[in-house]
């Protein structure tokens, strides 16, 4: 949690479970109102959404003349208006942590089959261009996944 901290902006946040109860707070003054609020908006919000044909709402986001307040994933975070950078914030909520770490591990092993199939005598048996293809899919596939783990795509896959 101490990630929420740095974003800019912060104000203080509530995280609530799944029954609505105030798992922590922090900075936030009358937090069982905010809660309240909070559940209305969500009820409210899941209403509209059935009418319109969706299943539910993930998030909303509430702003004030000086102060905003989000709701994603059981965590709602206030923010100053003027210091909040909302791109931050969002990719906060939805940054991907499993595309990134397969994208990682993919570049990885393709890094180490280029090095195996051209550098080393380890892949000798097989054909030059499956020792070329094969880490070359790998390293597209791996910075695809990198860069959808922070994008605004991967808004939609959560």
């Amino acid at each position: 949690m101490d990630n929420i901290k740095k974003l800019k902006g912060y104000v203080g946040h509530i995280k609530i479970n799944e029954e609505g109860k105030i798992e922590e707070s922090s900075n936030i003054d009358y937090p069982s109102k905010l809660v309240d609020i909070i559940k209305f908006n969500l009820k409210k919000g899941n209403e509209e959404a059935k009418e319109l044909g969706f299943n539910k709402i993930n998030g909303f986001a509430m702003f004030g003349s000086d102060k905003s307040l989000t709701f994603m994933k059981g965590l709602a975070i206030v923010v100053d208006n003027e210091k909040a950078d909302w791109q931050d914030l969002f990719t906060y909520y939805t940054y991907n942590k499993t595309f990134i770490i397969t994208g990682v591990v993919l570049v990885i092993l393709s890094i180490l089959l280029f090095y195996y199939g051209l550098l080393t005598s380890v892949f000798n048996f097989m054909a030059p261009e499956p020792r070329i293809y094969i880490p070359t899919i790998l390293l597209l596939i791996g910075v695809i996944f990198l860069a959808l783990s922070k994008s605004t795509f991967s808004y939609r896959l959560e």
